[in-house]
């Protein structure tokens, strides 16, 4: 009886503080920079997922965070759609491992990404 009054307690404590701080407000506005800023980062995941398997040689398990954008800027003349990206994450696996941190630059020549 004692175990699961205990279990009980554990699942109220857990559940009720899972709750509270999901309702917190985050330090970070949603500006149009910042917006602007996790979109390009969100479209350039295909790549910088590219630069983490010629890395370590996988994928699996590797996670990245802290992403963001260093320089960013068109290639060419005014009008082209060609673009050059420098960016910096931090790799991780599991829950307290961080790897390496990257910096990378990524060129958007036409449809092509260069990594």
């Amino acid at each position: 009886m004692k175990k699961m009054f205990t279990f009980i307690i554990f699942v109220i404590l857990t559940t009720t503080s899972a709750i509270a701080f999901a309702n917190l407000p985050t330090n970070t506005k949603a500006t149009r920079k910042n917006l602007l800023e996790d979109a390009v980062i969100d479209l350039l995941r295909p790549q910088i997922g590219k630069v983490i398997e010629n890395h370590y040689g996988t994928t699996f398990e590797i996670g990245t965070f802290c992403e963001r954008i260093i320089n960013i800027k068109k290639l060419e003349h005014p009008g082209s759609w060609l673009f050059q990206t420098k960016l910096e994450f931090t790799t991780f696996t599991g829950t307290h491992n961080s790897l390496d941190v990257f910096t990378v630059t990524l060129k958007k020549i036409g449809i092509q990404m260069i990594g």
